[in-house]
């Protein structure tokens, strides 16, 4: 079997390894594996081969969160009902068996049907950015169409993702992302109006797109200076969706600072949630994208050598869409 691996911890160049003949594994109890079609890859596998997320698993591990491809097994107390099924979903990556190999673990629970319409490119990168999009605008942050939504990050997976479905559910969006051919992508996948960091002073340029008032939803993937400049541009009674740290570091907001606009910090990350919650998520993200609300923007697939080239791709801040990696097609066919 083959299996990108980090056995030490590094930058991706020196740490992330093609194993032509890594071990076979089956899956334990409540698990399925998965004969892997396309592997999704984003900013926390390249921070997971420096040791610098949360979730990192221990040495070694094979990366990529989510992954799509055909059950090829399961574990004690499975349905063997969905042996052959092409399914979607997060990967067990955290016990070392990700998505950049020619299989990989899921739970059964959180292992999604994909449409026959469905590439596996599509679906390898849909789980993650429209999950945490839906957990964060719809359940944390209780979107509705009166909501002006500024998005930071916006052309990469999870920006882009939340620009979508916002829409799709009738808010108001305002894009920030760095760079002519960023700020067009942006514009192409649906923003009402589009903010260049480069360029553009954040706070200013959102108060005057929005009258003085301010954005009423903030969804911050980026955190450091964006983040704080979003955070000044918020409006009364507005949330700020805390959902990650793209740039390094979270974003320096006081508690005290809350208090005068009564601004609400909601922490939104899709873990802990119960399965029924993800697959009501799931069937609605899948609505979507039958009307053409949503889509992945898969104009960065690489092929299953060049992983390494991919996880460099998006630490080089280069990603305009979701990455992903080809492993083989719906047949199996490497």
């Amino acid at each position: 079997m083959r299996a990108w691996i980090v056995d030490r911890f590094g930058p991706p160049a020196e740490v992330l390894k093609l194993d032509g003949q890594a071990a076979d594994f089956a899956p334990g109890e409540g698990e399925v594996k998965v004969k892997v079609e396309a592997a999704g890859l984003g900013l926390p596998d390249v921070f997971m081969c420096a040791n610098n997320y949360p979730l990192t698993p221990p040495l070694p591990f094979t990366p990529s969160q989510e992954a799509a491809g055909r059950v090829i097994a399961v574990g004690a107390g499975v349905d063997e009902s969905l042996l052959g099924t092409r399914v979607l979903g997060p990967t067990l990556f955290r016990v070392g068996r990700g998505g950049l190999a020619d299989a990989c673990l899921m739970h059964s629970q959180a292992a999604f049907p994909i449409p026959d319409d469905m590439s596996g490119e599509e679906a390898a990168g849909f789980f993650i950015p429209f999950q945490t999009a839906w957990i964060s605008l719809v359940r944390r942050g209780q979107l509705s169409e009166q909501d002006t939504v500024l998005v930071l990050g916006a052309s990469g997976s999870s920006g882009c993702a939340a620009v979508q479905l916002a829409k799709a559910r009738g808010a108001r969006v305002i894009a920030v992302a760095g760079g002519p051919h960023k700020t067009a992508f942006c514009q192409g996948i649906g923003a009402d109006a589009v903010i260049d960091h480069r360029a553009q002073d954040i706070t200013a340029a959102v108060l005057e797109l929005t009258d003085g008032k301010g954005a009423s939803m903030v969804y911050d993937p980026v955190g450091g200076k964006a983040g704080r400049a979003a955070f000044k541009a918020t409006a009364f009674e507005g949330r700020f969706l805390v959902i990650g740290y793209a740039s390094g570091e979270w974003p320096d907001i006081k508690l005290a600072e809350t208090l005068p606009r009564n601004i609400s910090l909601v922490g939104a990350m899709p873990v802990g949630f119960a399965p029924q919650l993800l697959r009501q998520a799931h069937d609605e993200l899948i609505a979507h994208w039958q009307q053409g609300q949503l889509q992945v923007s898969n104009n960065q697939v690489f092929a299953f050598e060049d992983a390494l080239g991919a996880v460099e791709h998006i630490a080089g801040g280069k990603v305009e869409g979701k990455v992903v990696v080809r492993v083989a097609d719906a047949t199996g066919r490497g």
